[in-house]
């Protein structure tokens, strides 16, 4: 019996550890076909959010980052005092008083939550308990089956990012990404800025 105990982990550290880790990934991608040719000396960073300090972070954390990379980068915040209202003159206002040449705005496109049932255990090496024999094998499946777990929420976050050329007001790029379970902080900004960062220099137009 002490060999089947050694096969088991409990799911709830498992969990815990993938939660610490508030994961990222870019799930869908997309650019121009002359998105290659397109040059950028100046990027005016944008972050749409109700939270103006979390917005103030992101911007800031996004244009230090360009700037690492040589790019030309503005806050939006720094070119308005309060959230670029939503009018053609004010957005062309605050990208002239910028003096950028492109644009980059980023915007929670939806938040989801989700429960599932999570026992106290779970057997990991399956085969191996199995092989342990009828009386061994039953008792242990019965005690997790029975033990009582508990109901786990875990929430989605997707951002949608694009960046537009102020010349042709076209869309050069964008990108959607996905987190688990994030935590709005400069740290959890970083990892997702470096995912669009790094998708921007792939495709070359960075």
């Amino acid at each position: 019996m002490k060999n089947i105990f050694k096969q088991v982990v409990p799911l709830t550290f498992c969990l815990l550890l993938l939660c610490s880790c508030s994961a990222s990934k870019l799930f869908s991608t997309w650019e121009s076909e002359t998105a290659g040719q397109f040059n950028t000396a100046k990027v005016l960073v944008i972050g749409v959010a109700k939270d103006e300090t979390k917005r103030r972070i992101y911007e800031d954390t996004f244009t230090d980052s360009l700037v690492a990379m040589e790019v030309g980068a503005v806050a939006s915040y720094t070119a308005s005092q309060k959230s670029i209202e939503p009018t053609e003159e004010h957005l062309r206002e605050v990208i002239k008083k910028s003096g950028c040449d492109s644009v980059l705005i980023t915007h929670m496109v939806g938040a989801s939550e989700k429960d599932f049932y999570q026992p106290n255990s779970v057997i990991v090496g399956s085969n191996s308990v199995g092989s342990s024999g009828l009386y061994g094998y039953y008792p242990f499946i019965y005690r997790s089956v029975y033990s009582g777990g508990s109901y786990i929420s875990t929430t989605k976050v997707v951002l949608e990012t694009i960046l537009y050329d102020v010349i042709t007001e076209k869309r050069v790029w964008s990108a959607r990404s996905e987190s688990i379970d994030p935590v709005m902080t400069r740290k959890y900004y970083q990892q997702l800025i470096d995912l669009f960062l790094s998708d921007l220099k792939n495709k070359k137009i960075l």
